[in-house]
């Protein structure tokens, strides 16, 4: 009580909204029950790809949420759509990401998708232990793309703040899926050659997936646009 007393209560901190429960059962309610004008905004390129943020929150390297924030920003500038999981969606909702005044952070012509749909350029997709719900819209895509191989998608995962062990499993079930995914700081198997150039290289010529460390939020994402770059040539789109 006396410690209470002492300390000047913090006041007036600005109230965010969040439009959240995003699922891809409600992705296909506002599509109107088809998949078609998502996939139709892939290939004509208002949207450049799609990521999947599943994260923790952590001190470490940088402030709390500072570095998923930077990331998400980066990507939504980018044209990336992001799906946000985790605490690391906390993050995103604080910061204002999962609102429709975002939309004006986002690139010029995701702008122009959230505006239709009246979506804001994050959605919030759950806990990390919703990573089930993101893999079933990979998969719903793939299918309805004809079948296309999940490493062959533009869609990536990232973790920027990972911690807790459940974020882990995230990273290792995205790899094993196939798909392209970022984490930060850098894992504990630095000591490991053989296992580095497994996640890192060759793993790619097993799942198709790929892990990818960076510190700086700018070169993640570059590395992040790369992939999916390269995914839509891929596919001619």
């Amino acid at each position: 009580k006396e410690r209470r007393e002492s300390i000047e209560p913090i006041t007036g901190l600005p109230m965010r909204e969040a439009i959240v429960g995003f699922s891809t059962e409600s992705i296909l309610e506002v599509l109107g029950g088809t998949l078609e004008p998502l996939l139709d905004a892939i290939k004509d390129g208002l949207i450049k790809g799609i990521v999947g943020m599943v994260s923790c929150t952590s001190l470490r390297d940088y402030g709390q949420d500072v570095h998923t924030v930077a990331v998400v920003k980066e990507l939504i500038k980018r044209d990336i759509l992001v799906l946000s999981l985790g605490c690391g969606n906390a993050a995103v909702q604080v910061a204002g990401l999962c609102s429709l005044d975002a939309v004006k952070l986002a690139g010029f012509k995701l702008q122009k998708v959230c505006n239709a749909l009246k979506i804001p350029p994050v959605l919030s997709y759950g806990t990390c232990t919703d990573t089930g719900r993101l893999a079933d819209l990979v998969h719903a895509i793939s299918t309805a793309l004809g079948g296309v191989p999940i490493p062959d998608l533009p869609v990536a995962v990232a973790a920027p703040e990972y911690m807790e062990q459940k974020a882990t499993i995230d990273a290792i079930f995205a790899l094993a899926y196939g798909l392209y995914t970022y984490v930060n700081p850098i894992p504990t198997v630095t000591g490991g050659t053989n296992l580095v150039k497994l996640l890192t290289k060759d793993l790619k010529d097993i799942t198709g997936g790929l892990l990818d460390v960076e510190k700086d939020a700018v070169k993640a994402v570059d590395n992040i646009e790369n992939h999916i770059i390269a995914n839509r040539k891929k596919l001619g789109i």
